[in-house]
């Protein structure tokens, strides 16, 4: 995580033989408490670290109780919390504890293995319309009203890297240098240099790996390749309709469609539900405006909820306006008003 995130506490460099000790330290005490725990994998002729990155799988996202354990178990001068990464000082290193739950434990482990790797193949991911990240290989889909909607694509590394034009069993085999996982990314049929260049980057994106020495390795990198045979090419634009036509093919298990489906049934509720009752036709009906208007709208909703219902007949509010005809609903509120919870 870059080793920059302790301000106070004094950290420095580890040599590989520290590093490698000390990891394995720590591992075995986060393993007392937590099922698993590993660093991510890097490539083998690093000779020293900036910080000690571990993965730990979790079952609870209560990070201050995470961040009692760190302080029971090794006692740090300086605690900094980000997310879900806690980051600590320990025998003059900075460590960095990325908390996940088990479903994304080797998820984080594929992505954060070998520098940047995992955001160079995120790039190519995102060449032909889908995110790759810490929780695997997904997709956004937005519906027609612009709302996103994120679909699970895959979990299964094998399939993602040859989906994505990479040799998983290159992965596996582990880089000696730097610039061996340079070439490895630069393998993919995906690949275009383009895709790399900060001005393609959002903002967030462009901001973040410019900090990144690894990514801007990679640039200069790529320029001294110009005979690479993609080094010219120009990006492409799938359209939606060709993202999911193509999960649909190579990854099955995904069942996009019933995902579609079910984005589909959700928009339509939330719009026969918006439809039927909303601020605008109150304020219009009742001549409520401001404060009132919200406080009457939840003065009904727990009427229904606590009084009419008493919690039997309906799941939600949303099912029963959808449930209740429309004259029905407007006495049931007229009712509510004599019924002043709030």
């Amino acid at each position: 995580m870059g080793g920059r995130a302790l301000k106070t506490a004094f950290t420095r460099r580890y040599s590989r033989e520290e590093f490698d000790t000390v990891s394995k330290e720590l591992i075995d005490i986060i393993e007392k408490s937590y099922a698993k725990a590993c660093t991510p994998l890097f490539f083998n002729k690093k000779e020293t670290f900036g910080d000690i990155d571990i993965i730990v799988s979790v079952i609870t996202s209560d990070m201050g109780a995470i961040r009692a354990f760190v302080e029971r178990s090794f006692k740090p001068t300086e605690i900094f919390s980000n997310g879900n990464a806690i980051s600590f000082d320990y025998k003059e290193v900075q460590v960095d504890l990325i908390c996940v739950p088990d479903k994304d434990f080797m998820s984080n482990y594929h992505y954060l293995a070998f520098n940047d790797l995992g955001n160079f193949i995120g790039r190519l991911a995102q060449s032909i319309g889908f995110k790759y990240g810490q929780e695997g290989l997904w997709y956004n889909h937005f519906s027609d009203a612009n709302t996103k909607t994120t679909i699970m694509v895959s979990k299964n590394y094998p399939e993602i890297f040859e989906f994505l034009g990479l040799d998983y069993a290159r992965w596996e085999e582990g880089f000696d240098t730097l610039e061996d996982i340079f070439e490895y990314a630069m393998t993919s049929s995906l690949f275009n240099v383009e895709m790399f260049q900060l001005s393609k980057l959002n903002k967030i994106n462009r901001e973040r790996n410019i900090k990144r020495a690894s990514y801007m390795s990679f640039l200069e990198y790529i320029e001294g390749k110009p005979d690479h045979p993609e080094y010219n090419s120009n990006l492409t634009t799938l359209a939606k309709e060709d993202v999911i036509r193509i999960i649909r093919e190579a990854f099955p298990e995904a069942n996009v469609d019933v995902h579609l489906a079910e984005i589909e049934f959700n928009a339509a509720r939330k719009k026969l539900i918006n439809t039927k009752f909303n601020g605008k036709i109150i304020k219009e009906k009742y001549g409520l405006e401001g404060k009132v208007l919200g406080e009457s709208i939840k003065n009904f909703k727990y009427f229904i909820d606590n009084v009419d219902d008493g919690g039997g007949r309906y799941k939600s509010f949303g099912d029963f306006i959808i449930d209740t005809p429309s004259d029905e609903i407007f006495t049931l509120f007229d009712e509510s008003r004599d019924f002043q919870h709030y």
